[in-house]
């Protein structure tokens, strides 16, 4: 949840036990000026959702890019190596083109804090898997899941990497819950396949 909703919910909290239980305010008067409140603290506290360049934050993502770069030694299928070779290096040109473009970070920081540690989660899936010899045909259909999310992964790191170019960027986050919507059921076979260990 971003901090701007977190503050205004609160401040618009307060000021509805104020209202009602210390001043007696009429229950529909408190409603309409607690809800007023509520959307002005959204846009009062904007500030509080704005991420600046951190270089911490920065060796964190190249420690995140190498380690997805890393697969590649281990996974045996060229293509999904070729997928792997791409993203992180598409990753690597952003977090370049962040030390010219700092503004950016607040989007890029939002996308990357959820796609570099859920593409590792998938590709650490993929190398067990790809270790099994005889697979039946669940896994097999979990590996080919795997594959497409590992091409649509690919497709936001480039509309990223696209956006860097422009003044302004594209809401990576509406992209991310699309995402996340689509990728539900990957992410319960996978803890279901963590549990299983």
């Amino acid at each position: 949840m971003k901090k701007r909703y977190l503050y205004s919910a609160v401040v618009s909290s307060l000021l509805f036990i104020i209202l009602v239980l210390f001043l007696n305010f009429n229950i529909f008067i408190s409603i309409i000026l607690v809800a007023v409140t509520y959307l002005g603290g959204i846009f009062l506290f904007k500030e509080k959702d704005v991420r600046k360049y951190d270089p911490n934050i920065i060796m964190h993502y190249c420690y995140l890019i190498s380690k997805i770069d890393n697969y590649t030694n281990l996974v045996k299928n060229k293509k999904l190596c070729k997928d792997i070779k791409d993203v992180s290096t598409k990753a690597e040109r952003i977090i370049i083109m962040l030390e010219q473009k700092p503004d950016k970070v607040t989007q890029i920081y939002d996308g990357f804090d959820y796609f570099l540690p859920f593409t590792i989660r998938i590709l650490e899936q993929y190398v067990s898997l790809e270790q099994v010899e005889k697979k039946n045909k669940a896994e097999i259909k979990f590996i080919d899941e795997i594959n497409e999310t590992l091409d649509y992964i690919e497709k936001e790191i480039d509309k990223m990497l696209e956006n860097m170019n422009y003044t302004k960027m594209l809401d990576i986050n509406a992209s991310i819950e699309v995402f996340r919507k689509h990728s539900d059921k990957l992410e319960q076979k996978i803890l279901n396949r963590e549990e299983g260990k």
